[in-house]
C-alpha cells in the first residue's frame, strides 16, 4: 500500500525534469540507510546532529560529515517519535519537534525538551526529556485532510523566551508562524503571523548574529529557501523576505527536509531519501545573493494544491482560468472562482489564468 506521503513522491516525480535551475548545493557526503529520512538538523559544540521522522527511532544521531554515518546515537528514554520533523537548541536546552501532521487531524501535538548539559554528559547515551504540549487556537475542524491542511508543521527556531512554529501550508502554501512557550504544559497556541513562502516549509534555523531566518522547503518543481531578516520583534513578516531556489547534485532527492547555521553564512541541509534521488548532506552560502527572488505578490492565489475535487481561486476583478495536461491538451475552462476536477485522471497539469491582459501560470497537482 503507498502511503500519503510516497504518493506525493511519486507525483513529484512526474515534475523532476522541470526541475527549475538555482543556486547549488555542495555535496558534503551521502547519508547512511540509517539516517536516509532526516528531517531535523543541528550544529552544536561542533557535532552535526540529526533524527529521523515518522516511524524512526526515539533518538538522535551524530553524523560524521566525512562518511555521512552515525558516529553516536542519544536515546530519547521517556518520549515517542510519532512524526520528528525538527530540531533546535536556545543555549540550555534542544527541542525536537513531534509535530508532523499531514492530515491535520493529529491532537497530540509536542516538543520534547532536553538539557544539553544531559545530552553531552551521559555516559549510557540515553536521556529524560520534558513535554510541552499543544494545539493550533484556530483548528477547530480535525476530520483528516490529506495534502490540504494548514494545520502540518516541519519547522521550528528558538528566538527570544519562545519556541516559533512554522507550518507547512498544504492548502494555500503559505507558511503561519505561531508562538509556543518553552515552559513544559499544555497550550493553545496563537497564529501570530503568515508569510507566502510559494511552496511547503520543512525546516528552519535562526541565526541569533544576523538576527535572521532561513526557512529550507520545496514545490514540485524545486527545493527553495526562505531568508527572513531584518524584522522587529517577532513581526517576521514585516522584515525583508526573501526567496532563493536551490538545486541539489545530480541524483539526490530535491526533498529538503532540514537546515542549519554553521556561522559566517553557512548552512548545512539534509535531503530524505525519496524517489526523486538519495538521502545526502549539502553544504550551502549565503552570498547575498545572486538569484534572489522577491517575494512579489501575484493578484490571485489557488488552493488546494495538491486537489483531487476542486480548486478554489481569489482574485479581484475578471479573469479566465484554464487548465491544459502535460501534453498541451485544454481540459476546463472558467470564468468562475470555483472549478470542478471532477474527470481528470491524477496527474500534473498546467493552469493558466489571465488578469488584465497578464497571463500567469501554474503547476497543479491533481490526486
Amino acid at each position: 500500500m503507498i502511503t500519503n506521503k510516497l504518493f506525493f513522491l511519486l507525483i513529484l516525480v512526474f515534475s523532476f525534469s522541470l526541475m527549475a535551475t538555482g543556486q547549488p548545493l555542495s555535496l558534503v557526503t551521502p547519508l547512511a540507510n540509517s539516517v536516509k529520512e532526516s528531517s531535523g538538523l543541528i550544529y552544536l559544540n561542533g557535532r552535526l546532529i540529526t533524527h529521523n521522522d515518522s516511524g524512526g527511532a526515539s533518538a538522535l544521531y551524530e553524523l560524521d560529515t566525512l562518511s555521512g554515518n552515525i558516529s553516536r546515537s542519544v536515546v530519547l528514554s521517556n518520549a515517542t517519535n510519532n512524526d520528528w520533523e525538527d530540531i533546535c537548541e536556545d543555549g540550555t536546552y534542544i527541542y525536537v519537534a513531534d509535530f508532523g501532521n499531514n492530515n491535520g487531524n493529529r491532537t497530540n501535538l509536542k516538543v520534547y525538551r532536553l538539557l544539553i548539559a544531559d545530552y553531552l554528559s551521559t555516559t549510557n547515551d540515553s536521556v529524560l526529556v520534558d513535554t510541552i504540549s499543544f494545539g493550533y487556537a484556530d483548528q477547530t475542524d480535525f476530520s483528516s485532510s490529506t495534502f490540504s491542511t494548514n494545520f502540518d508543521a516541519e519547522a521550528l527556531i528558538a528566538y527570544g523566551d519562545s519556541l516559533y512554529v512554522f507550518t507547512k501550508n498544504w492548502g494555500d502554501n503559505w507558511t503561519n508562524i505561531y508562538a509556543l512557550p518553552k515552559v513544559p504544559g499544555n497550550y493553545s497556541i496563537p497564529k501570530i503571523d503568515s508569510i507566502d513562502v510559494q511552496g511547503l516549509i520543512t525546516g528552519g534555523t535562526y541565526d541569533a548574529a544576523a538576527n535572521s531566518i532561513l526557512l529550507s522547503g520545496y514545490t514540485v518543481n524545486s527545493p527553495f529557501l526562505v531568508e527572513v531578516k531584518d524584522f522587529v520583534n517577532t513581526s517576521f513578516s514585516e522584515g525583508t523576505v526573501n526567496r532563493i531556489t536551490v538545486t541539489p547534485p545530480s541524483g539526490y532527492s530535491i526533498q529538503i527536509e532540514s537546515i542549519t547555521h554553521l556561522g559566517q553564512d553557512q548552512y548545512f541541509l539534509t535531503a530524505e531519501d525519496s524517489f526523486t534521488g538519495d538521502a545526502g548532506l549539502f553544504r550551502w552560502e549565503n552570498l547575498l545573493i545572486s538569484g534572489l527572488e522577491s517575494l512579489v505578490d501575484v493578484p490571485y492565489s489557488i488552493y488546494p494544491n495538491p486537489a483531487s475535487n476542486f480548486i478554489q481561486l481569489d482574485y479581484s476583478g475578471f479573469a479566465s482560468v484554464e487548465i491544459y495536461d502535460m501534453l498541451g491538451v485544454l481540459h476546463k475552462r472558467s470564468t468562475g472562482k470555483r472549478i470542478d476536477l471532477l474527470g481528470l485522471e491524477a496527474g500534473m497539469y498546467l493552469v493558466v489564468v489571465r488578469i488584465d491582459d497578464q497571463v500567469y501560470t501554474e503547476r497543479l497537482i491533481v490526486w
